[in-house]
């Protein structure tokens, strides 16, 4: 079973980046992003093998600001976008909701001539 736990890396004011994981005592901190994440990787790693049982305790979610003070709380899907290419968009509409796959058509019959009646 996969359980997936949320990781906020932040940037202090002194430079350090802490990481830690919402919900859990798992807290990490080091020089670089890159050798944070690794430190909370290993981190929560060692806290869920001594507490096996552990589940998530925290929600994520995302707030999306528009015209300066409305907001509105999403879903973590919104952080990745729905964009499409201009192309993929196109064969989308042509296509209906088929997700922009070639339309299933009739094979066509070209080179092949009719047989006359005799």
């Amino acid at each position: 079973m996969t359980t997936y736990y949320p990781i906020v890396i932040e940037t202090e004011t002194s430079g350090a980046v802490s990481a830690y994981v919402p919900g859990l005592p798992v807290y990490a901190a080091a020089d670089t992003r890159a050798k944070a994440e690794q430190a909370i990787r290993s981190t929560l790693a060692a806290y869920l093998v001594a507490h096996p049982d552990t589940a998530p305790t925290s929600v994520v979610t995302v707030a999306r600001v528009s015209d300066g003070s409305r907001v509105q709380l999403v879903g973590v899907g919104a952080l990745l976008g729905a964009g499409r290419s201009p192309r993929k968009a196109l064969s989308s509409r042509l296509n209906g909701r088929l997700g922009g796959r070639p339309r299933k058509t009739a094979p066509t019959r070209r080179g092949v001539k009719k047989k006359s009646a005799a």
